[in-house]
């Protein structure tokens, strides 16, 4: 990524900052400042990549506590949460590196670098478990229209539902003449338009509400820490649901909550509580 990318990248960020938390001059300053330090001390790392490992590794977790403290501030888009999988990556935090990325492709789906960085991630996580079907055909149809960014199909749906009603009522007011006899066929084409919009709006507005069903009925969750023991209760003293202990990046459902646990559902099936710090919530 050249430095004009990355530039636009960190106008991006302080763009979507300033927007989400109407800022005043000194907040978008500073907010600049962060970014821009950010992305030094990425680039810092990379450079002190084989020469000195250590200096590396302290570069890039500043680069992702600065992309997290914009983050805190109230952004949130997806060159933002990219350049922060990006730094938590290169720290060797798989964990949340997964978590910002899978949270990057709401934003920008179909990015070929992000989808090539995810894939990286996801193939360096240790424990791995295969599904064994319930949500497949779920999952499938959300990844279709995951394809277009919520915000597109949001617009597209409301546009689609603004046309539906403009359409339909421009055709009654149409004078009566103008309805049948020889104006069969342009009366036809006005019915095609209307079922035409009325199925966009009902395509792109349900599948931003059905979206916000999946956020909220099945929410997701990334490990964070290693040696993560799934137990039969919310609480230490349970015995684990399996012998088999969990490593960062392990992707899961979670079924329920209690203070400072999860119930966490896995892709095999299998479920039982963590700690809720030991989760990176998306």
């Amino acid at each position: 990524m050249n430095w004009f990318m990355k530039l636009c990248i960190a106008l991006c960020v302080v763009t979507s900052a300033v927007c989400a938390t109407e800022a005043s001059a000194t907040d978008v300053d500073r907010t600049t400042g962060t970014a821009q330090r950010a992305q030094t001390a990425y680039e810092r790392g990379i450079q002190l990549r084989r020469t000195d490992a250590a200096a590396s590794l302290d570069a890039f977790r500043e680069s992702a506590q600065l992309w997290e403290r914009i983050q805190t501030a109230g952004a949130e888009n997806g060159p933002l949460e990219f350049n922060l999988g990006n730094a938590y990556m290169e720290s060797g935090d798989i964990g949340r590196a997964i978590a910002a990325y899978v949270r990057a492709e709401r934003f920008m789906p179909g990015d070929s670098d992000l989808e090539h960085n995810l894939a990286r991630a996801r193939a360096g996580v240790k424990s791995s478990f295969e599904r064994t079907g319930g949500t497949l055909l779920v999952d499938s149809v959300a990844r279709w229209w995951h394809l277009v960014p919520r915000s597109v199909r949001m617009l597209l749906g409301w546009l689609c539902w603004l046309g539906f009603w403009g359409t339909l009522a421009a055709w009654f007011i149409r004078p009566s003449t103008q309805r049948g006899g020889a104006g069969a066929a342009p009366g036809a084409t006005w019915r095609v338009a209307i079922i035409t919009l009325l199925c966009g709006a009902t395509l792109f507005g349900g599948s931003v509400i059905a979206d916000e069903y999946l956020h909220t009925s099945r929410p997701r969750a990334v490990l964070v820490e290693n040696g993560v023991t799934l137990r039969k209760g919310n609480g230490d003293g349970f015995e684990p649901a399996f012998v088999e202990t969990l490593g960062p990046g392990v992707e899961s459902t979670v079924i329920e909550t209690r203070p400072g646990w999860l119930r966490i559902e896995l892709p095999d099936g299998r479920s039982g509580w963590i700690r809720e710090s030991q989760a990176a919530q998306l």
